[in-house]
């Protein structure tokens, strides 16, 4: 069986403008080109919304970020996660305005950009939006072009009558499959237990050409085996918040996003920490953790969670993970639990593994 030897960790990237707040970090993706790499990450700010950043790189340790465009905002967006009583709760607590040069390259919320030298728009982002899952097409990878019929898989709702809450799909990072010729992202979907709580599962959706996506299918239900390891570590239960597939040889292996958590707010969602795993699968449907020992520790400044690209880098027996992590929790943004701008950071930092196989 395969496991990774951590070699080296190291931070890479924090918020310094006005668009990021306290928040640089991966959901995005990290691109290796024959001229460097491009980061494409992620940043938030309190009162207006989320964007798609890009910092680039010759070496894949020191990193810059381009001010590439004129930056203004002033109405928040809205990215639904979870609706209680009829009304979708925002993410912002306050509204503010911003005029400036930035990086942002896009809108999106949680997103995958894919890169082929080959084909007319090398740059493929799928990602998150108001709207649902919308895709935007690129040629240098700064300018992006949304495809006119977005979104392309419409607002995910999945109710729960118990609790009189209706959760949306946020999530789905996304990767082409070499060995099956297709786009897949790994949607979540949600499924109410015995004990009626809404858990957090991951989803297959298909496409052969980034624009037509197969109905998202559930793949993978959290078990009673994530819910002793969150138990072994002080909490109450575990969901599956995300999973980044990636081909290796014959097979698949996946960077698993594992939420602990210990309860769910009244008017909100959960409030616990993420962690990051080790998935192998077969056939990209079939998914096992082959570990209860994470692949980077909860610790440091990234002792609250962890999430990845959507892809690694693999360099003959090193792989290369770009991950985010934060000291806070998942329960802070919430009303009841607000931002401490004075102490609080989400960082990108890289963990290179060596790869070793029984």
């Amino acid at each position: 069986m395969i496991r990774l030897r951590l070699i080296r960790k190291e931070k890479l990237i924090c918020p310094e403008y006005p668009w990021e707040g306290v928040h640089t970090y991966l959901y995005g993706s990290v691109i290796k080109l024959s001229t460097g790499y491009r980061m494409y990450y992620q940043s938030y700010l309190d009162g207006i919304g989320f964007f798609v950043c890009l910092a680039e790189s010759e070496d894949g340790i020191n990193w810059k970020k381009p001010l590439i465009k004129p930056l203004k905002e002033a109405v928040p967006y809205l990215y639904p996660t979870v609706e209680v009583e009829g009304k979708i709760l925002d993410f912002y607590h306050s509204t503010k305005s911003l005029e400036c040069m930035s990086n942002v390259v896009a809108n999106y919320h949680i997103h995958s950009v894919l890169h082929n030298p080959e084909d007319e728009y090398p740059y493929k982002l799928f990602g998150y939006t108001q709207e649902g899952y919308c895709v935007a097409f690129s040629k240098d990878g700064i300018n992006f072009i949304q495809y006119e019929a977005n979104p392309v898989i419409p607002l995910l709702k999945f109710p729960n009558r118990k609790t009189k809450k209706v959760w949306y799909s946020d999530v789905a990072p996304v990767f082409y499959d070499r060995k099956r010729r297709l786009y897949k992202a790994m949607v979540k979907t949600y499924k109410m237990d015995a004990e009626g709580r809404t858990r957090r599962c991951v989803g297959l959706s298909t496409s052969k050409d980034f624009l037509n996506w197969t109905k998202p299918k559930t793949v993978w239900i959290p078990s009673q085996e994530e819910d002793k390891l969150a138990q072994k570590l002080g909490f109450n239960w575990a969901d599956f918040y995300g999973l980044c597939p990636f081909n290796y040889k014959d097979y698949y292996l996946g960077l698993l996003w594992l939420f602990f958590i210990d309860y769910e707010f009244e008017r909100g969602t959960h409030e616990g920490k993420i962690g990051l795993y080790l998935a192998y699968s077969k056939d990209s449907l079939h998914w096992q953790r082959l570990s209860d020992e994470p692949l980077i520790p909860l610790e440091d400044w990234h002792n609250g969670m962890i999430t990845t690209a959507n892809q690694p880098i693999i360099e003959g027996n090193r792989l290369k993970i770009y991950y985010s992590g934060a000291n806070f929790t998942h329960g802070y943004g919430e009303y009841e639990k607000p931002f401490d701008e004075k102490k609080h950071r989400a960082c990108i930092g890289l963990a290179e593994f060596e790869i070793l196989e029984d």
